[in-house]
């Protein structure tokens, strides 16, 4: 291989010739133009057969440079608004820390967003597309409330507000990041959300909640029959939410205090189809809130019932060969367990029965009812339930004590009394 440098039109071009005779010309340094993102000048290599092809290359290379937008640094297109709320998710991914909240957001934009504005090109969506829209979820909505569904149908439920509000952020995104010239969800109104007729009954009262243990002691005495009862009995006694007691080991079991620590919970990390990523349940090594982390008084029998099935499942790993885990409550092969299945098999006794079959936290419910009709101070109550503000708590269950409502009426009637004799 040879080269040599010759001047080709007042320029500098390196001449190769290959030892096969083939030959070719090369300029160092050609001007491209400024790029507007860095204001930097951009010069690049440019190789062709001849020189008149050299010429050609250099011009087109101008040419495709302000074709690109007269930059090198990478710009993302979009053909659609599914890519658009794609790259917006992505990145909103990376603003929040909560699993849930990722979670929720994730389901908007599956169950309404790309259903409906997928295959628009943004810029043509406007503002009556939107309202539109959202009056038919507000509707749909309302029939189901009005239905007295426990559970709404999938894309009819009451937070299609916050679907509209993650459809702006989607827009102002783009208008950021893909210069979309407006976003239209912002003159978007929001119907209100429709209220229930009808107050949900969420606590076992006495007769219901004796019911309930009644039948708890009937059950046939399986290994998933005792996991289910440890599990509601110790629900009950501690007003753990679901996913804190399943994330308990054997060491958040304190024995000489009679306590369980709660420090953590588990959380469903949803899955990506279109990867081919499969959900799964992660361990937050946290409480839903600061004030969740908390110690929690519980009778002796449950933490012994806690251990027993501790136990129970140790065994079963070391017959199969397998690793113990510290986990109370976990699945066949070691892993964190989802409550799923296990509310499943609630609802489904619960509604045998003709009791409310709210899931797991009907017993947080009829735990604070308990509790308040037997005197606890709210105070007391709070920390127990792990609410950062007693207000909350107060808000949550003034309706859950009927037998304090009638002590008041009789204390009124007391003092009435007095002031009359």
């Amino acid at each position: 291989m040879q080269k040599e440098i010759i001047i080709h039109n007042n320029r500098k071009v390196t001449k190769t010739t290959k030892k096969n005779g083939a030959i070719s010309y090369t300029q160092r340094g050609v001007y491209i133009g400024i790029d507007v993102k860095t204001g930097k000048k951009i010069t690049s290599s440019i190789t062709a057969k001849t020189l008149r092809s050299l010429d050609r290359k250099i011009i087109q290379a101008r040419f495709d440079f302000e074709a690109k937008g007269s930059t090198l640094k990478e710009t993302l297109n979009i053909s659609n608004f599914e890519e658009l709320a794609e790259a917006w998710f992505t990145s909103f991914v990376t603003w929040v820390s909560s699993q849930n909240t990722i979670n929720r957001v994730r389901g908007y934009l599956d169950t309404y967003i790309i259903p409906k504005f997928g295959d628009y090109k943004p810029e043509e969506i406007k503002s009556a597309d939107i309202q539109i829209w959202v009056n038919k979820l507000a509707q749909q909505s309302k029939k189901s409330v009005e239905s007295g569904a426990k559970k709404s149908k999938k894309g009819h439920a009451k937070d299609f507000g916050a679907v509209v509000y993650k459809l702006s952020d989607i827009f102002d995104y783009g208008i950021t990041n893909f210069e979309l010239a407006n976003n239209p969800a912002r003159a978007v109104k929001i119907p209100p959300k429709p209220k229930a007729n009808k107050e949900r009954i969420m606590v076992l009262h006495e007769d219901e909640l004796a019911a309930w243990l009644t039948y708890l002691n009937s059950l046939p005495n399986t290994r998933a029959n005792r996991r289910f009862r440890v599990i509601c009995d110790t629900l009950l006694a501690s007003a753990l939410r679901i996913n804190e007691l399943l994330a308990l080991t054997i060491q958040d079991l304190d024995f000489e205090a009679n306590e369980i620590l709660v420090n953590k919970t588990l959380m469903w990390k949803a899955g990506n189809k279109k990867l081919g990523i499969k959900g799964t349940m992660v361990c937050k090594n946290s409480a839903k809130t600061d004030s969740g982390n908390r110690r929690v008084a519980v009778p002796k029998q449950i933490l012994e019932d806690l251990q027993a099935f501790h136990n129970e499942m140790s065994c079963y790993f070391e017959k199969h060969n397998l690793p113990t885990v510290d986990l109370i409550f976990p699945t066949i092969y070691g892993n964190y367990m989802c409550d799923r299945n296990e509310r499943a098999t609630l609802k489904k006794r619960l509604t045998e029965l003709g009791l409310p079959n709210y899931g797991f936290h009907l017993f947080r419910h009829t735990h604070a009812s308990l509790m308040l009709n037997a005197g606890a101070n709210w105070k007391e109550l709070q920390i127990r339930m792990g609410h950062k503000s007693i207000k909350t708590t107060m808000d949550t269950y003034a309706e859950l004590a009927p037998k304090k409502k009638a002590e008041a009426v009789e204390i009124y009637l007391r003092e009435i009394a007095k002031l009359t004799d």
